[in-house]
């Protein structure tokens, strides 16, 4: 699969009703930032609401799904600004699929963080350990500066490389959770069933997806740039300043290259489906055919 063509499909497809389309991404960008509004707040019900709000926002970002297989196959006369609210209209359907990838991915992160901190514990300990043996034994301050010296760069280098190991698992995990969503939408799959769907789906193709997602981090890293310069220039602005910011810096992204990411995603998706799908019909584990 040659990403270049990916990327050039996606530029050909945007010369079709592109206004429409960014119009959806934009509205997808502003009303998934409500719940910003109640973070960074230490009221306690104010962060319940931010998390009750995170919950209720999981499926919300389905529009991007929706309105990206609509110009990806054709039928981007179709698009309408309900698009954008898709996740919230169709939630019950939704949230279960959205709710499953991502309670995946917590739960690695949760682990990876457990595991971290008991690493962390028994590296202070050996360390505090080697260093009271040290005073005891020598009774010099020295030995002690050189046996904190010793044990620091060991303890900063293995905390990298556990944390790029623990991001690497994290996008592997993802990758074959992709196309989740779009088996919900294209095939009404439930949650386990586009779960089990997807990991079959993504075998041997895990990699050429983080390399077309790889290939739009040099955009990426610019808008994170552009949006940080923004929070701190704002940041006289309480809460507000920051939302200006994540608002400016979302256009930004929506301007330059998010359209595109999202139109190769689905691309990338088609072209899979579409070979792994003959005939255009997918056997469901019920036995039934649904069209494509």
């Amino acid at each position: 699969m040659k990403l270049s063509s990916i990327k050039n499909r996606a530029n050909e497809i945007l010369l079709t009703n592109k206004s429409e389309y960014i119009r959806i991404l934009t509205i997808i960008l502003l009303v998934g930032l409500i719940p910003s509004l109640f973070s960074g707040n230490s009221n306690f019900l104010a962060i319940l609401v931010y998390y009750a709000m995170i919950i209720i926002f999981l499926p919300f970002h389905h529009g991007y799904i929706v309105s990206s297989l609509k110009m990806v196959r054709n039928q981007s006369q179709a698009l309408s600004d309900d698009d954008a609210f898709v996740g919230f209209k169709r939630f019950k359907e939704l949230f279960a699929t959205y709710f499953l990838s991502n309670v995946i991915v917590w739960a690695i992160s949760a682990a990876a963080g457990m595991i971290l901190v008991l690493l962390l514990s028994f590296t202070i300990i050996n360390a505090a350990r080697y260093i009271v043996d040290a005073a005891v034994n020598q009774s010099n301050a020295a030995a002690l500066a050189l046996a904190a010296i010793q044990h620091t760069p060991s303890l900063i280098i293995f905390i990298g490389l556990f944390l790029v190991l623990v991001a690497i698992a994290i996008v592997i995990v993802s990758s074959y959770l992709f196309a989740m969503p779009y088996l919900l939408e294209q095939y009404h799959m439930s949650a386990t069933q586009s779960l089990k769907e997807s990991i079959q789906f993504m075998k041997g193709h895990v990699w050429e997806l983080i390399k077309l997602q790889l290939s739009f981090l040099g955009w990426m890293i610019l808008i994170i740039v552009i949006q940080s310069i923004l929070i701190n220039l704002l940041a006289f602005i309480p809460v507000i300043g920051s939302l200006i910011a994540s608002i400016l810096g979302g256009l930004a992204a929506i301007y330059t290259y998010l359209p595109r990411y999202h139109l190769s995603q689905a691309i990338f998706f088609e072209e899979i489906a579409y070979y792994r799908y003959e005939n255009n019909t997918y056997q469901s584990n019920t036995g039934e055919n649904t069209n494509v």
